[in-house]
């Protein structure tokens, strides 16, 4: 893994320097299914790297299907059916123009593996429990869309930063934290593997996005009542970094892992 990430890097660097000013609007993706589309890595993200590198118009040529933030970490980003969502630190959905950039997503061209219907499940953790059974690719990186009725969801988003910007678990001990009850929608799931610690975020990473494309978040909590379940095992993984410069003076060596656990799963009340 250390040696891949050099080798990339070229091609990166001339991809994002050849986006226009003016980003086009949103194409169908041009990438082929079960590659999965990463805009930088996630301890970038932890250090608060917040200023967006790949405009949203040009992240959908890489996949229809997948989730990050916005620049200036300005709420969750949810991409679904080739739409981008953006949810708000206030919680309001809108959607997000093509302009707009992002400084970490992970996206793909999402054709299902696989269908079952989705076990009922009191917990995240047990539905996450449930699907680990169903899928055995634990070396794999693999997107997970569910379509159901959920008889409550907590989520979470966070506000709009400005420079200087502050660590991402600084910034996450004043997000807000919401609880939907009776929702019919979509979790936008990627289950990365355990090898990607620092990379991506290890295990389950949830979005939702409601039916009426109203109600959304980063998923914390939920009670699945029904619906269906859609895997797709991506068989490439390709991770597109900043140009040289700054992004070389991260300290990207440190493990961050106990931080990053804290950003994903607490409540801002003291309950991880």
């Amino acid at each position: 893994m250390g040696r891949l990430l050099p080798k990339i890097r070229p091609c990166v660097v001339a991809l994002l320097l050849s986006v226009p000013a003016c980003s086009p609007a949103p194409r169908p993706p041009a990438a082929p299914p079960h590659r999965l589309t990463q805009v930088s890595v996630i301890d970038a993200l932890m250090v608060g790297r917040y200023d967006g590198v790949m405009p949203i118009g040009e992240l959908l040529r890489h996949g229809d299907f997948g989730l990050g933030t916005l620049d200036h970490l300005d709420g969750e980003l949810i991409v679904l059916d080739g739409k981008a969502y953006q949810v708000r630190g206030d919680g309001v959905v809108e959607d997000v123009p093509a302009g707009r950039s992002t400084p970490f997503a992970a996206v793909t061209t999402f054709a299902a593996d696989g269908e079952r219907d989705c076990p009922k499940a009191d917990r995240l953790e047990e539905l996450e429990a449930r699907l680990n059974e169903a899928l055995p690719q634990k070396n794999h990186f693999v997107a997970v869309r569910i379509d159901g009725r959920f008889d409550s969801l907590t989520m979470r988003s966070v506000p709009r930063q400005e420079p200087p910007y502050r660590p991402l678990d600084e910034v996450a001990k004043g997000q807000s934290v919401w609880t939907k009850a009776d929702q019919e929608g979509t979790l936008v799931g990627l289950r990365s593997p355990a090898w990607a610690g620092g990379l991506n975020v290890p295990g389950y990473h949830w979005h939702f996005l409601s039916r009426d494309r109203r109600t959304g978040g980063h998923v914390l909590d939920c009670k699945v009542r029904d619906g269906r379940v859609r895997h797709d095992v991506c068989g490439e993984w390709s991770v597109l970094l900043e140009p040289a410069g700054a992004f070389d003076e991260a300290d990207l060596v440190k493990d961050r892992s106990k931080e990053l656990h804290r950003v994903e799963s607490s409540r801002g009340d003291g309950k991880d």
